[in-house]
């Protein structure tokens, strides 16, 4: 049986979108720019990006190779980004952008997201960049593993800092204006709750829907509701995390995320996607990424290493039986990696129902971050 799964999905607007994107999170920037140029050669036509990764400069590197080589052009790209939290506010939101296309060597990209609901962490004085991540006026008592100044600000008892006077619906009203300016093709949404999106959904008067929810998801977290909401609603569900996130450095901290699931294994090492890699004869990721696939969703992958992002893509040329794809219900277990809790004293923190309860907000500490995916 030849597979039925398409590469691309359409979005409302018309615009196709490619399923599976390859993601850039944490990856350093000396390994950046070969993965992106590995990626394109691969075959892969979207890159997930984000100011806060600090990388986006490596990837318009990239890119210029690539368009002067003449393996793609820029039309033939999808290009994500997201607006970081301390620049919700409607005044700070184009110039967030703005400092993504120049360092992305691009006049606009093709899905701009808020990156989270809440503005947390947030200076409410100037926007915030990779090029210039301090300004004046912001507590400098930063942990030693905050790298990035006021992209992670923390007031001077060592809290993350709130700006509680910021909400999501006015920032999306800003971003509605980017679409309108040429400056991104679709508008979108990261770690967001259903709340929030039918929040965002009821702006009257609103001009451009959500075209995208970027969520954690993978067959630990399989978000069915979510993904079925999102269907009805016209909204492209994506999947972050989409392979379980094993590298995460908290699992091993004590921290509330830490530990293994119910099934004791690492998604990629559990007994039913093994038994599925041998049958098909693929890697176990290839079986979680088709998993993804045919539960109708997109997904974003990421790596640095050439011979796994060019493995990941070989998606095309199988399908797994309804069989093979119901072993997968007993292994949603609802298990998140990503609660980046030290954020959740603010209002619009979208996952308090599954901090565990008592739970009390506690200072930034060492990987924390690495969390703000």
């Amino acid at each position: 049986m030849a597979p039925t799964v398409e590469e691309c999905i359409t979005l409302p607007n018309g615009m196709k979108m490619p399923r599976l994107a390859l993601g850039t999170w944490k990856s350093p920037q000396g390994l950046t720019k070969a993965a992106v140029i590995t990626a394109v050669k691969a075959g892969y036509r979207f890159i997930d990006c984000a100011n806060d990764y600090d990388n986006e400069h490596t990837i318009g590197e990239a890119l210029k190779e690539l368009y002067a080589e003449g393996v793609v052009k820029r039309a033939d790209l999808f290009i994500q980004a997201k607006l970081w939290n301390s620049n919700h506010r409607a005044e700070h939101v184009e110039p967030d952008l703005d400092a993504t296309l120049k360092d992305l060597g691009t006049t606009y990209v093709d899905s701009f997201v808020i990156h989270w609901p809440q503005a947390c962490p947030s200076t409410g004085l100037a926007p915030t960049l990779r090029s210039n991540p301090r300004c004046p006026g912001i507590s400098q008592n930063y942990p030693a593993h905050f790298s990035k100044g006021t992209m992670f600000p923390c007031d001077k008892e060592g809290y993350y800092c709130n700006d509680q006077e910021s909400h999501y619906v006015e920032t999306w009203k800003a971003m509605e204006k980017l679409v309108d300016n040429g400056k991104t093709k679709t508008i979108g949404l990261s770690n967001f709750n259903k709340t929030q999106i039918v929040e965002i959904l009821s702006i009257p008067g609103i001009k451009h829907r959500p075209a995208v929810l970027q969520n954690e998801s993978h067959p630990y977290l399989q978000e069915k509701d979510l993904r079925d909401f999102c269907r009805v609603s016209g909204i492209a569900f994506q999947a972050y995390s989409a392979l379980g996130s094993a590298d995460r450095p908290w699992l091993k901290e004590g921290s509330i995320t830490s530990g293994p699931p119910t099934t004791g294994y690492e998604v990629l090492n559990h007994p039913v996607v093994l038994k599925l890699a041998e049958k098909y004869g693929k890697t176990s990721a290839n079986i979680v990424i088709r998993w993804h696939l045919q539960m109708n969703g997109c997904l974003v992958c990421k790596s640095v290493t050439p011979s796994r992002i060019e493995a990941n893509y070989k998606v095309w040329d199988f399908e797994l039986s309804p069989e093979d794809m119901a072993l997968f219900h007993d292994l949603n277990v609802g298990w998140r990696h990503l609660l980046w809790a030290e954020t959740s004293g603010h209002q619009d923190y979208p996952f308090k129902s599954e901090l565990p309860n008592g739970y009390v907000l506690g200072k930034p500490g060492a990987g924390s971050s690495a969390g703000a995916k």
